[in-house]
């Protein structure tokens, strides 16, 4: 199927991503940029709506097309990170130079919502999808657990939803995110023995025995896909980081008590819980101090690995529309990092994808100072989903 010739103005994405960038939009201080969007689609007359996300800016919401009939999401984040060390730009300056659009948020996610919103307001005004509702969402809080999209999801703004995309694009153009590695989290609590730091032998040293637990857990053998790409571009592997360990006391006393937190980033089809794993290899350990393992598995601690189907309609018509604006057949792969999409399959058990505007290999500086994009992708990233919404609606 071929898409309509969907008149994308590059000037358009580009100044809006420039003003997305200039409105510092940290976590947790969403609320400038959430009125900027608000009123920007207002003024496109496209009826958006404020949803509250607690300790956030809110979310806005807006849809063309009939209420009741099944709809395709556009979902893309606000907020970034915090201001790192080793900025040469302004990190809110959106400065152009030779080719790249510098700026914090600029990859991770402003270029893309960008490139979103005009292809949101292209498809009203060609009004190319009349059997389905197109709903656009920027959301607050993505960066601290999802808060926004949470949200979202509990106050049914998804309903109807046949199938979600959300324009990140690590990568770029050349790959969608089909799938994504979870987070599996877990609390060890050494309880060990006080006595007095001038006879350790009296006691049991919780912080010794957490040491031991560290050590051990970097000897463990992750799980490594056969099948499944990266977003980097290798095979697809679990990963583990100790994230915490906090311990002892001011006085001359043995530590009691000591806990350490971990992470296990898993991968889709792998296991998730992992129990029975740690608790054989703490018992193995013969340690002096007791050891609890909590894992975290509650509302807002857990995020599961997901994996949308290469053959799924929503991949498919993704793939034929990037080659179709680009000329070239992306790399399927999968994210390493938790995101909004895992909470989309999660929670929804909806097909999602991520797609759009990003750079990979040493431009690749998400979450980095310098960060900075590409601007000859955003218009044609927003013409990749026109193009998306246009063959998934069979219009």
């Amino acid at each position: 199927m071929s898409s309509i010739d969907f008149d994308i103005d590059a000037d358009e994405v580009f100044e809006l991503a420039r003003d997305l960038i200039r409105i510092p939009s940290v976590y947790t201080q969403e609320a400038e940029i959430s009125s900027y969007i608000y009123n920007r689609l207002d003024e496109w007359g496209m009826s958006p709506r404020r949803i509250p996300v607690e300790a956030h800016g809110p979310c806005v919401v807006s849809h063309i097309g009939e209420e009741g009939s099944p709809s395709i999401v556009l979902n893309g984040h606000m907020d970034t990170v915090e201001v790192m060390s080793g900025w040469k730009h302004d990190p809110f300056g959106a400065e152009l130079e030779d080719g790249r659009l510098f700026g914090l948020g600029s990859l991770d996610m402003k270029c893309g919502l960008a490139a979103m919103m005009v292809a949101f307001k292209t498809l009203a005004e060609t009004q190319s999808t009349k059997s389905h509702r197109i709903v656009f969402q920027a959301v607050s809080g993505e960066e601290d657990n999802g808060s926004g999209t949470r949200a979202l999801i509990q106050s049914g703004e998804f309903e109807g939803a046949e199938a979600v995309i959300v324009g990140e694009g690590f990568g770029g153009l050349s790959a969608i995110t089909h799938g994504r590695r979870g987070g599996a989290y877990y609390d060890f609590e050494v309880k060990g023995q006080s006595a007095h730091g001038a006879a350790p032998h009296l006691g049991k040293n919780a912080i010794v025995d957490a040491s031991k637990i560290i050590c051990a857990l970097e000897k463990v053998e992750l799980a490594v896909s056969d099948t499944l790409k990266s977003d980097a571009f290798d095979q697809l592997r679990e990963t583990q980081t100790v994230l915490r360990v906090s311990g002892g006391g001011v006085s001359l006393s043995v530590p009691e008590r000591c806990t350490l937190s971990l992470v296990r980033c898993t991968i889709p089809g792998g296991r998730t819980d992992l129990m029975g794993e740690l608790d054989s290899m703490v018992r193995d350990l013969s340690l002096e101090c007791e050891v609890d393992i909590v894992f975290k598995g509650g509302p807002g601690d857990l995020y599961l690995p997901y994996l949308t189907r290469p053959d799924s309609v929503l991949v498919k018509d993704a793939v034929a529309s990037v080659i179709e604006h680009t000329g070239k057949n992306p790399i399927l792969v999968c994210g390493v990092s938790e995101a909004d999409d895992n909470l989309v399959s999660q929670e929804l058990g909806l097909p999602v994808i991520c797609v759009g505007p990003g750079e990979s290999g040493e431009t690749a500086r998400y979450h980095q100072p310098e960060e900075s994009i590409s601007v000859s992708q955003l218009a044609t990233a927003a013409k990749v989903y026109c193009s998306t919404v246009q063959r998934l609606t069979g219009s």
